[in-house]
């Protein structure tokens, strides 16, 4: 999963943002967004098939990056993305493509509106909330993080990260909501696992910005090329859709994942 990917962190005005980089071909590099819960170890066996020179990062406060500073009032998308756009900044990329998957989709649209270094972007599985289902996914999709003197919160997380393969959302536990998909290997789960517990502070406050973020305006307001996932084609029905459904590259079936790193390589080329 992990090859010819190396590691290391950027300082930004909120800490440091922590980077996974792989060499590529000359020409645009391409800056990584994942999902919650998680890390950019989530993207890394999509990684590895990508032609570019690519940039995953890990978001504010998920995996190894520092976290915002606490506020009293709760961070918005634009609020996650300035840190990103800050370690670009360092890493001095004069032009770059941006590839997010739900929660990154969200940071991605927002560096396409305010970053003119944006030359294409990738929106792989956007992940519109129904509106009638909006208060309950802010309360209950990702509850209030704390720690128990029991462990019980390494239960919680564990059996959070599960479930999210088998029912959306993944707290309604019934046949209505049950995915199609099952579950991936043990080892696999807990990896899964292991990064959402690193992230488990910070994942309550993203996925609250991430529900609130108006992806519908994100997208009119998009100028860049861009491909994206059926379940944005109908606010933009202009611009190409990737053919197979999202599917998260840490569990993606190896010829699924190879097929859709070729229409994301030919794309980008």
């Amino acid at each position: 999963m992990r090859e010819d990917i190396q590691r290391a962190f950027v300082n930004v005005p909120t800490g440091q943002i922590h980077v996974r980089s792989r060499e590529g071909a000359a020409g645009v590099p391409l800056v990584m967004l994942h999902a919650a819960p998680g890390s950019a170890l989530m993207l890394a066996k999509l990684q590895t098939q990508i032609d570019a020179t690519s940039y995953a990062f890990d978001l504010p406060g998920m995996g190894d990056s520092d976290a915002l500073a606490q506020q009293d009032a709760e961070p918005t998308i634009a609020d996650f993305t300035r840190p990103i756009s800050a370690a670009i900044d360092a890493l001095k990329l004069q032009q770059y493509d941006v590839y997010g998957t739900l929660s990154g989709v969200r940071v991605a649209l927002e560096l396409a509106r305010t970053d003119k270094r944006v030359r294409r972007v990738v929106l792989d599985g956007i992940g519109v909330p129904k509106p009638e289902q909006l208060e309950e996914l802010l309360d209950t999709y990702a509850p209030p993080f704390q720690a128990d003197i029991n462990g019980n919160h390494l239960l919680n997380t564990f059996l959070l990260c599960r479930d999210q393969y088998l029912f959306y959302p993944w707290y309604a536990r019934d046949a209505e909501h049950r995915r199609p998909n099952g579950l991936p290997d043990a080892a696999t789960l807990h990896i899964k696992v292991m990064e959402a517990l690193k992230s488990a502070p910070a994942f309550r406050p993203l996925i609250r910005a991430a529900f609130r973020y108006d992806c519908a305006a994100g997208l009119v307001a998009l100028t860049q090329p861009a491909l994206i996932s059926a379940d944005g084609a109908s606010v933009r029905p202009d611009l190409p859709v990737l053919e197979f459904p999202p599917a998260e590259p840490l569990t993606c079936p190896e010829p699924l994942l190879m097929q859709r790193a070729a229409r994301i390589n030919a794309f980008l080329a």
